[in-house]
């Protein structure tokens, strides 16, 4: 059985760092549970929320989002090694369900975040075909890193944005 990489200290600097700051920024009450999410949950959630928009006839669609969650399944899979013994891992999805809920109520802000998730998509499924090439790089996985800090950077703009008048 081979053995597991090892994990670069400035990868995880980087994670750490990116964690601490979307945790100091998103309310407690906000992302209470956080750390249990699972990306199926998220799914779900996100299809309740377009069942909500559609009755208040505001439907927008979540398939928009389906490549985003694809691309979470193959990312999350290269980036558990470096989430191993911390919290990290579920905050690259959790806060979505939250931005998705919240700015659901105001169509112009949830256009524009469903925008910025399916930025995120289009990077996301090269993920699991760099790490066959690269799994033991310590290079790739500051990328990895770097990238984790890029999706918690957009989960905080986000937040802040569909928060900045609704509290």
């Amino acid at each position: 059985m081979p053995l597991k990489p090892a994990v670069s200290a400035s990868a995880r600097r980087t994670m750490q760092s990116a964690f601490d700051e979307i945790e100091n920024s998103i309310t407690p009450d906000d992302s209470h549970g956080f750390s249990t999410v699972t990306l199926e949950d998220v799914r779900k959630a996100a299809l309740a929320i377009e069942n909500q928009m559609a009755a208040r006839q505001a439907l927008r669609s979540m398939r928009r989002l389906m490549p985003l969650f694809q691309g979470m399944e193959h990312y999350a899979n290269v980036v558990e090694i470096l989430c191993n013994g911390t919290p990290y891992l579920s905050w690259i999805w959790a806060p979505i369900t939250l931005i998705l809920r919240i700015s659901s109520e105001y169509v112009e802000a949830f256009e524009q975040v469903i925008k910025g998730y399916s930025r995120i998509a289009e990077s996301l499924g090269r993920f699991a075909t760099l790490n066959k090439a690269l799994a033991n790089d310590m290079d790739f996985q500051q990328t990895l890193a770097v990238f984790y800090a890029d999706i918690l950077l957009y989960h905080k703009n986000a937040y802040q944005f569909v928060r900045r008048n609704g509290r």
